[in-house]
């Protein structure tokens, strides 16, 4: 069975229409604010959380891809789907010694993607994050970070830093100008608050055939706020792993960028789906459905403000056990859509929150009975599509095995 990381992020830059009023003038330190203030978030990057998101889909790019049973499909704006295979994966990490198998005692390696990250400077790469086991012993999985430069006819393992190995492999970061794959020695607690680090990325500005390592930085982003790097997984549940959120700034007497823990929201669940969202006015989103209070917004990193979100059929939003349930995101034309239903009892469906809405509406659009037996893993918004991926390949209505369904936002809408 598929282990995807419990955790993602995204980064992203959104606009808010003039005539609505910004979270920064409308609230203050410790204040919160309802959703239907806050006008029009049009996200325009996505960048996932920890070792990333099974979906590589940008709000400001008609290309998405998702990870399959087969290696990992890139869909154009047209809606053409083209497969960008995995066969050379099981091998490489079979002679790496870090193969995991399909069942104990067993030999046969299985190659599980887990996250996905495209280069919009380079469309015929594409990174992709594969489980790992380190001797064959798990817990805890590890992921491997690996990139193909020609569309899956042969991939590479990113090299890591001096000092690191692959199974350091702690994320990827992406920017507008490309993607930062992130490295960290074994982080495995949150940090106290002001503690502050240095993290190391490599980075390619030429499509993954040549790399440059460096401390990772802020670039593009007033104020840079990220989730620090993904520790290796346990059995999400049981364990009380953190992630770390941190806030970068330049350090005066290097130049060099260090983060610090983010004021007073310094961790979140490690087996969750979060996500951090950066805008155009100076302030940073973060959606994170394990704590009551699933949405906040920050100015600095520091200090920290609710959004009010109203009950979906009664029920609130936030503070459920996290692998299941209520997995958010913001759509390239502004909705907040949710997952909502119990997997455990019931179908899960779609549920949208519309910019000035005070109450959440059911989405027209159906998800497959089947997410009663294998759950939503994550969701994430191109330009034009709403990307939702599943642990498992689930069956269609029409009879079709996906590992993940794509709904036009054109014509996502409340059920009427």
């Amino acid at each position: 069975m598929a282990i995807f990381p419990r955790v993602f992020l995204a980064i992203a830059t959104i606009g808010i229409s003039a005539a609505a009023a910004t979270p920064s003038t409308a609230a203050t330190d410790g204040h919160s604010i309802p959703w239907s203030s806050l006008g029009v978030v049009r996200p325009i990057l996505t960048q996932p959380a920890g070792w990333g998101s099974p979906i590589a889909a940008q709000p400001n790019s008609a290309t998405s891809g998702w990870c399959s049973k087969n290696g990992v499909e890139i869909a154009s704006g047209s809606g053409k789907a083209t497969l960008v295979p995995d066969n050379s994966v099981g091998n490489m990490l079979k002679s790496s010694h870090l193969g995991m198998v399909g069942s104990p005692g067993g030999s046969k390696i299985v190659v599980t993607c887990d996250a996905v990250a495209l280069d919009p400077s380079h469309p015929k790469t594409v990174y992709a994050g594969f489980e790992a086991s380190e001797g064959g012993s798990i817990p805890p999985v590890y992921n491997v970070a690996l990139v193909t430069a020609n569309v899956g006819k042969s991939w590479r393992f990113v090299p890591p830093p001096h000092g690191y190995s692959l199974a350091d492999f702690a994320g990827f970061v992406e920017r507008q100008q490309g993607v930062q794959v992130l490295y960290s020695h074994n982080y495995y607690s949150a940090p106290k608050a002001g503690h502050f680090a240095f993290f190391v990325s490599a980075t390619s500005s030429t499509g993954g055939r040549t790399w440059i390592h460096q401390n990772l930085d802020c670039t593009g982003f007033t104020p840079c706020v990220i989730f620090g790097p993904q520790a290796p997984q346990g059995a999400c549940g049981m364990s009380s792993w953190q992630q770390s959120v941190f806030v970068g700034d330049l350090e005066e007497l290097t130049g060099s960028d260090i983060w610090r823990t983010a004021g007073s929201v310094p961790s979140v669940s490690q087996c969750g789906s979060q996500q951090l969202i950066a805008t155009k006015s100076g302030d940073v989103f973060m959606v994170d459905r394990s704590r009551a209070n699933a949405l906040l917004f920050t100015r600095d990193g520091v200090h920290w403000n609710t959004v009010l979100l109203p009950k979906i059929n009664g029920v609130s939003v936030g503070g459920t056990f996290a692998p299941f349930g209520q997995i958010m995101t913001l759509a390239a034309n502004g909705d907040l859509l949710a997952v909502a239903g119990s997997p455990l009892e019931t179908a899960e469906h779609l549920e949208i929150l519309e910019p000035g809405s005070k109450a959440w509406c059911a989405a027209n659009a159906t998800l497959p009975t089947g997410t009663k037996k294998d759950t939503v893993a994550a969701t994430q918004s191109s330009k034009s599509k709403l990307v939702v991926s599943f642990f498992a390949p689930i069956r269609t209505a029409s009879g079709k095995v996906t590992s993940a369904l794509t709904f036009p936002l054109s014509t996502l809408h409340c059920r009427l």
